[in-house]
Protein backbone atom coordinates (compact mmCIF):
# COMPACT_ATOMS: atom_id res chain seq x y z
CA UNK A 1 0.00 0.00 0.00
CA UNK A 2 1.76 3.48 -0.92
CA UNK A 3 2.22 6.10 1.96
CA UNK A 4 -0.62 7.73 3.10
CA UNK A 5 0.00 11.52 2.00
CA UNK A 6 -1.68 15.06 3.38
CA UNK A 7 -0.20 17.03 6.03
CA UNK A 8 -1.57 15.22 9.01
CA UNK A 9 0.02 12.75 11.27
CA UNK A 10 -1.01 9.66 10.04
CA UNK A 11 -2.51 7.29 13.21
CA UNK A 12 -5.19 4.06 13.27
CA UNK A 13 -7.10 2.65 11.67
CA UNK A 14 -5.60 2.55 8.31
CA UNK A 15 -7.98 0.74 5.74
CA UNK A 16 -7.59 0.70 1.89
CA UNK A 17 -10.92 -0.57 -1.03
CA UNK A 18 -9.73 -1.65 -4.04
CA UNK A 19 -12.61 0.26 -6.60
CA UNK A 20 -12.87 -1.80 -9.69
CA UNK A 21 -16.64 -1.93 -10.53
CA UNK A 22 -19.89 -0.15 -8.83
CA UNK A 23 -20.59 -2.83 -6.32
CA UNK A 24 -17.07 -1.49 -4.60
CA UNK A 25 -18.81 1.76 -4.26
CA UNK A 26 -21.02 -0.21 -1.27
CA UNK A 27 -17.94 -1.76 0.11
CA UNK A 28 -15.90 2.00 0.07
CA UNK A 29 -19.31 3.05 1.91
CA UNK A 30 -19.36 0.52 4.46
CA UNK A 31 -15.42 0.27 5.46
CA UNK A 32 -15.85 4.32 5.91
CA UNK A 33 -18.96 3.54 8.39
CA UNK A 34 -16.15 1.06 10.21
CA UNK A 35 -13.29 3.24 10.20
CA UNK A 36 -15.51 6.56 11.30
CA UNK A 37 -16.99 4.30 13.97
CA UNK A 38 -13.26 2.93 15.24
CA UNK A 39 -12.71 6.95 15.38
CA UNK A 40 -15.65 7.83 17.80
CA UNK A 41 -17.97 9.58 14.95
CA UNK A 42 -21.60 9.46 15.73
CA UNK A 43 -23.75 7.52 12.83
CA UNK A 44 -25.05 10.77 11.02
CA UNK A 45 -21.75 11.81 10.56
CA UNK A 46 -20.52 8.39 9.74
CA UNK A 47 -23.29 7.85 6.71
CA UNK A 48 -21.69 11.85 5.51
CA UNK A 49 -18.34 10.46 5.23
CA UNK A 50 -19.74 7.59 3.74
CA UNK A 51 -21.23 9.62 1.11
CA UNK A 52 -18.23 11.64 0.33
CA UNK A 53 -16.23 8.46 -0.20
CA UNK A 54 -18.68 6.90 -2.38
CA UNK A 55 -18.80 9.86 -4.42
CA UNK A 56 -15.13 10.30 -4.44
CA UNK A 57 -15.18 6.38 -5.64
CA UNK A 58 -17.87 7.08 -8.48
CA UNK A 59 -15.22 9.75 -9.83
CA UNK A 60 -12.32 7.44 -9.80
CA UNK A 61 -14.60 4.41 -11.35
CA UNK A 62 -15.44 6.46 -14.33
CA UNK A 63 -11.86 6.94 -15.20
CA UNK A 64 -12.64 3.23 -16.62
CA UNK A 65 -9.44 2.28 -14.16
CA UNK A 66 -9.14 0.68 -11.32
CA UNK A 67 -8.38 2.75 -8.37
CA UNK A 68 -7.52 2.19 -4.69
CA UNK A 69 -9.61 4.94 -1.98
CA UNK A 70 -7.40 4.50 1.47
CA UNK A 71 -8.89 6.00 4.87
CA UNK A 72 -6.66 6.49 7.71
CA UNK A 73 -7.14 8.18 11.48
CA UNK A 74 -5.21 11.91 11.24
CA UNK A 75 -4.08 13.87 14.04
CA UNK A 76 -3.01 17.88 14.49
CA UNK A 77 -2.44 18.52 17.63
CA UNK A 78 -4.95 17.44 19.71
CA UNK A 79 -7.93 17.39 17.21
CA UNK A 80 -8.56 13.46 15.20
CA UNK A 81 -10.39 12.87 12.37
CA UNK A 82 -10.98 10.76 9.67
CA UNK A 83 -8.62 11.36 5.84
CA UNK A 84 -9.92 10.02 2.46
CA UNK A 85 -7.56 10.01 -0.13
CA UNK A 86 -7.16 8.55 -3.83
CA UNK A 87 -4.32 9.00 -6.28
CA UNK A 88 -5.58 10.83 -9.28
CA UNK A 89 -3.18 10.16 -12.33
CA UNK A 90 -5.68 11.63 -14.90
CA UNK A 91 -5.64 15.45 -13.01
CA UNK A 92 -2.06 15.74 -13.60
CA UNK A 93 -1.25 18.80 -15.12
CA UNK A 94 -4.76 20.03 -14.64
CA UNK A 95 -5.48 23.34 -12.60
CA UNK A 96 -4.91 22.43 -9.25
CA UNK A 97 -7.86 25.68 -8.70
CA UNK A 98 -10.42 24.24 -11.15
CA UNK A 99 -9.91 21.20 -9.62
CA UNK A 100 -10.84 21.93 -5.92
CA UNK A 101 -13.52 24.52 -7.24
CA UNK A 102 -15.13 21.25 -8.82
CA UNK A 103 -14.70 19.48 -5.73
CA UNK A 104 -15.97 21.77 -3.36
CA UNK A 105 -19.07 22.41 -5.25
CA UNK A 106 -20.08 18.41 -4.77
CA UNK A 107 -18.51 17.64 -1.74
CA UNK A 108 -17.91 20.49 0.28
CA UNK A 109 -20.57 20.43 2.91
CA UNK A 110 -19.51 16.61 3.61
CA UNK A 111 -16.08 17.35 4.55
CA UNK A 112 -14.36 20.15 6.78
CA UNK A 113 -11.36 19.90 4.28
CA UNK A 114 -10.61 19.00 0.84
CA UNK A 115 -6.88 19.25 -0.97
CA UNK A 116 -4.75 18.37 -4.09
CA UNK A 117 -1.65 16.58 -3.33
CA UNK A 118 1.32 16.07 -5.93
CA UNK A 119 2.19 17.07 -9.39
CA UNK A 120 3.07 13.98 -11.37
CA UNK A 121 0.51 11.72 -9.44
CA UNK A 122 -1.98 13.94 -7.66
CA UNK A 123 -3.79 12.70 -4.87
CA UNK A 124 -7.62 13.69 -3.36
CA UNK A 125 -7.59 14.25 -0.10
CA UNK A 126 -10.91 14.89 1.84
CA UNK A 127 -10.80 15.35 5.74
CA UNK A 128 -13.81 15.54 8.40
CA UNK A 129 -12.22 16.16 12.14
CA UNK A 130 -14.23 14.64 15.42
CA UNK A 131 -15.88 17.55 17.25
CA UNK A 132 -17.93 17.14 20.50
CA UNK A 133 -21.03 17.63 18.08
CA UNK A 134 -19.70 14.64 16.21
CA UNK A 135 -18.60 12.40 18.72
CA UNK A 136 -20.29 9.49 20.67
CA UNK A 137 -20.13 9.85 24.19
CA UNK A 138 -18.12 7.24 25.69
CA UNK A 139 -18.75 4.91 28.57
CA UNK A 140 -16.95 5.75 31.56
Amino acid sequence: MPQSRGPYSMRPPVMSVRVEDSMDIMIVRDTVRRAAGLLGFLPAYRAQLASAAATLAELVLNTGEAHTIHLNGVANGIKTGLQISAETPWLAGVSVNNVLTALRSKLGDLVDEIMLEGDDVPTIIMIMWLSDTRERVRDS
